[in-house]
């Protein structure tokens, strides 16, 4: 009897060697799912991507449904969803991912001034025109031909006739007359 029994093994396990089992990428996903997301969850550092991937690695798999040369189906869905995270994670990294933030609760300025900020400027533009009004005569050429002619120093020191050290203290004048003035 006993002898029968190992018979019918062997004969059982020959014949499972010699009809390979097709793969049923359906079969797989309900045996696998549940472990697969766990395992992924733990992997990834944003656990909501672990369905992503896992969705991902199926539909890859695929490409595999039907075949009889895969020996462990349960493996290479493993690595192919192992790759995929990997994938993941170098992407993120090229797109600074951890660098950004949420903008839902910011505020952005859209470029234009408020009437408040446009009257306070036009206030202050007013203010420091009448300033400029008010230097002495030299003082005043020499910082409007630096400020708003662009010269030069030594290029203002020859206009003027004057050198360019007499330049720099009219400069010098002028923009702290004008601070003093503004605050």
């Amino acid at each position: 009897m006993k002898a029968s029994l190992t018979y019918l093994t062997s004969d059982e396990e020959s014949v499972s060697r010699e009809i390979p089992k097709t793969l049923s990428i359906e079969n797989l996903v309900s045996n696998c799912h549940i472990s697969l997301v766990s395992f992924l969850r733990r992997r990834l550092r944003v656990g909501e991507d672990a369905r992503d991937v896992a969705q991902e690695a199926y539909i890859r798999l695929m490409q595999y449904e039907g075949s009889k040369d895969v020996k462990s189906p349960e493996s290479l869905l493993f690595r192919i969803a192992i790759n995929i995270a990997n994938d993941l994670g170098r992407a993120d990294k090229v797109r600074h991912l951890a660098d950004h933030c949420d903008i839902d609760g910011l505020e952005f300025d859209s470029g234009i001034a408020s009437p408040e900020r446009e009257v306070s400027a036009s206030q202050q533009l007013d203010l420091l025109y009448a300033t400029i009004e008010q230097l002495p005569p030299k003082c005043r050429q020499v910082f409007l031909l630096s400020r708003f002619q662009n010269m030069t120093y030594p290029q203002i020191a020859v206009h003027c006739g004057i050198s360019v050290k007499m330049v720099e203290k009219h400069i010098s004048r002028a923009l702290a007359i004008c601070a003093a003035k503004s605050s």
